[in-house]
């Protein structure tokens, strides 16, 4: 890139059929470089920030130290003593009044500095509660960065592989099987578990999710292994349920992806019945749910992104979300909000290493975004949470959950323990 104008310069040319290949290993094995220092840079601001709350844990226990009951009862009946004994001295009215105004004194004093501790333990308190927020942010991001590196890594020695096997070819003709013309760059599909939706023959059709919730939970708790029989003469299960993101009436845990208000709210009423503290234990519990899912969607960076921007209209769905994990793994992420979270935002040089992470040659890009342009990128995205789920946990299953979720899973414990009570309506088209 010439940093000047902030164009891009071109690749080196090279001649020979392991073009495409040595393209390849030069844009994974540099953007794998650039991810291990994004996650060594991560890593450090976790550091950093763990270093900061050490500090912070010290100031208040500091503070928390200097309102000490015991050892302000026993500086104000040294204060009262130290009174008394005026007093008892005492050889006139007024020297008996200056006593007695010196102790006041000192009872203001000790008041006081029991209330600067006080604040000082609010303000420290806050201070660090930030700062665990914080660290708990960056610790996730830290992790996920790292995963990423790890991934554009591996990405690198398959490509490497790769090249090596052609050169081979090149080499030697005769001994190496024949080539399907000219290589191709490789963008990896988000949905993976699209396929999984896909296999499985033996699941019966999604339409018949609309069964009686009554005959779902009573399914799920025998805990059957057979689909529902026409005869009826076997326990139905509900095994087969899957998300079916093309019927026409959605399903609950469709919709609530979604932010439908009105399905949180009777599917919590179903859940609950008229037990108030039922009420907002399954409401925060769904609500942290549906949450976690939002949240493992943007660290995918399954979103979805409107026409109208010049940049993201040169590529399609795909390659804009491969662009938008590329850049998730050097530090660029989505906040959910429309912006880049902590402000980050990306140069050309790094859209530039994201681009070509997604298998694309960014000579051939026709349009790069101003460094006030790219600060909006994420104006025009959506979180496709139910796509999301639907490629990541088809079935709902409480494995597919917790692996879907990963660290975030550990926080809904007490949803999964309802989990077999809960999946049958989350799967039914109605309440």
């Amino acid at each position: 890139m010439n940093e000047e104008s902030g164009a891009l310069n071109p690749m080196p040319q090279r001649d020979g059929p392991v073009d495409g290949p040595a393209r390849q290993v030069e844009i994974r094995c540099g953007f794998a470089e650039q991810a291990q220092r994004e996650a060594d840079a991560a890593a450090a601001r976790v550091a950093e920030v763990r270093r900061l709350c050490d500090e912070q844990a010290s100031v208040l226990a500091a503070a928390q130290s200097d309102v000490d009951p015991g050892v302000t009862r026993a500086a104000k009946e040294k204060a009262h003593a130290a009174f008394r004994s005026a007093v008892a001295a005492a050889r006139s009215r007024g020297q008996v009044e200056s006593a007695a105004v010196a102790w006041l004194a000192e009872i203001n004093r000790i008041n006081g500095r029991g209330r600067t501790a006080l604040a000082r333990i609010a303000s420290a308190t806050i201070e660090a509660g930030v700062l665990q927020d914080r660290l708990a942010r960056l610790s996730d991001s830290a992790e996920s960065t790292a995963l990423m590196a790890v991934a554009a890594a591996e990405a690198c020695r398959a490509a490497q592989a790769k090249l090596d096997a052609a050169n081979a070819a090149h080499e030697n003709p005769a001994a190496a099987a024949p080539m399907d013309g000219a290589w191709t760059p490789e963008v990896p599909e988000l949905g993976e578990a699209a396929a999984r939706r896909q296999a499985g023959g033996d699941e019966a059709t999604t339409a018949n999710t609309a069964l009686p919730a009554a005959v779902l939970l009573a399914a799920e708790a025998a805990g059957a292994g057979a689909a529902p029989s026409a005869a009826g003469n076997s326990t139905p299960s509900t095994n087969w349920l899957a998300i079916d993101l093309d019927s026409p009436h959605p399903q609950v845990i469709i919709r609530l992806v979604r932010r439908d208000d009105p399905t949180m709210s009777a599917l919590v009423d179903r859940l609950a019945g008229s037990d108030a503290t039922a009420k907002a234990r399954w409401q925060l519990n769904l609500s942290t749910f549906v949450d976690s899912v939002v949240a493992a969607a943007i660290d995918e960076s399954c979103i979805e992104f409107a026409r109208g921007n010049p940049f993201w209209d040169q590529f399609s769905a795909a390659e804009c979300r491969e662009i938008a994990h590329g850049l998730a793994a050097l530090g660029f992420r989505y906040d959910g909000f429309g912006s880049f979270v902590d402000g980050r935002v990306p140069s050309n040089r790094e859209l530039a290493l994201a681009v070509g992470q997604a298998g694309l040659l960014p000579v051939k890009i026709r349009y790069w975004p101003t460094a006030e342009e790219a600060g909006f990128l994420f104006q025009v995205v959506s979180v496709s949470a139910d796509t999301f789920i639907a490629a990541r946990a088809p079935a709902l299953m409480l494995g597919e959950c917790v692996r879907m979720l990963g660290r975030r899973a550990e926080y809904l414990a007490d949803l999964w323990n309802d989990w077999p009570h809960c999946r049958p309506l989350l799967l039914s088209t109605g309440l």
